[in-house]
């Protein structure tokens, strides 16, 4: 077999392992649906924050503007929960739906703006389109990586005040993908894979609802950016509604892998010359 018939048989099974997936999924009329409701929580002493030094990093008056500490630094507060444990950002999933209510995701919108992206965290279906708006009056050079390996799948520069196009296509069956700043390593926004319209991403309560689901056995999915994922089987019954709860414990918190290398990484104990810290270092 000669080198173009592999190009193009490759190309034709990639081809077709997307029109499948497409196809997956079958909008039709539910009747006699069912739903499902409930609360994701956080229980246990609350996760350190990321910490990230600005002195550190270019354009630092601006990315000063939002989330940052007395020493110049740049806090990511992961983990938003309401004062009874309600965790935000998780989101509730129903997997392997096979056909069921109108599929009528919105488009992904990212705004860039002082050196942060949001919103945090996104649905996203495979091969799926995105925009990213920058505010900011610099170039935001990102990286699209596929968080279960750490691999680029990705470039996307984003001019100053532009909005930019980008695309996700996801590699094999893997589900997470995280876009990063290369030059600002805070600015980070997460997204989630999903199959069909059954999904849920929940509010700082943590409570949840999806409804209008077909009748049958599903498998549940809640996750969250930095935590292990969850499971339950679930039955959902003609005309009926379930509570099913999830609760992570803060105490087993997952760490993107190149946050783990220490080799290179920003010191504890580095801190911007302005800062109270910094002034009574140098005296």
């Amino acid at each position: 077999m000669n080198l173009r018939s592999i190009i193009f048989i490759t190309t034709l099974l990639s081809f077709t392992s997307l029109s499948a997936e497409s196809n997956a999924y079958q909008e039709m009329e539910v009747t006699n649906g069912g739903s499902i409701q409930g609360k994701a929580t956080m229980f246990g002493e609350m996760p350190y924050p990321r910490v990230y030094h600005l002195i550190l990093f270019p354009n630092i008056d601006m990315c000063a503007e939002v989330d940052t500490d007395d020493e110049m630094n740049r806090v990511l507060d992961d983990f938003k929960i309401s004062a009874d444990g309600g965790l935000k950002d998780v989101v509730i999933a129903l997997e392997h739906v096979e056909a069921g209510k109108p599929f009528n995701k919105k488009p992904i919108l990212i705004d860039s703006e002082d050196c942060k992206f949001t919103p945090d965290v996104n649905v996203v279906r495979q091969g799926e389109a995105f925009k990213v708006n920058n505010l900011d009056a610099v170039m935001h050079n990102s990286q699209v990586y596929q968080a279960e390996r750490g691999k680029i799948i990705q470039n996307l520069p984003v001019p100053p005040e532009e909005v930019t196009d980008g695309k996700v296509t996801f590699q094999k069956k893997f589900k997470i993908f995280q876009m990063i700043c290369g030059m600002h390593e805070f600015m980070q926004t997460w997204g989630y894979r999903i199959q069909n319209p059954y999904y849920f991403i929940t509010k700082l309560g943590g409570e949840f609802k999806i409804d209008n689901i077909p009748p049958g056995d599903y498998n549940l999915h809640a996750w969250h950016y930095l935590m292990k994922p969850q499971n339950q089987r679930i039955h959902v019954a003609k005309n009926g509604t379930i509570d099913v709860n999830f609760k992570f414990n803060a105490g087993k918190v997952v760490r993107p892998l190149y946050e783990t290398i220490k080799s290179g990484r920003i010191k504890k104990d580095a801190v911007y010359p302005g800062s109270a810290k910094g002034r009574e270092l140098g005296k």
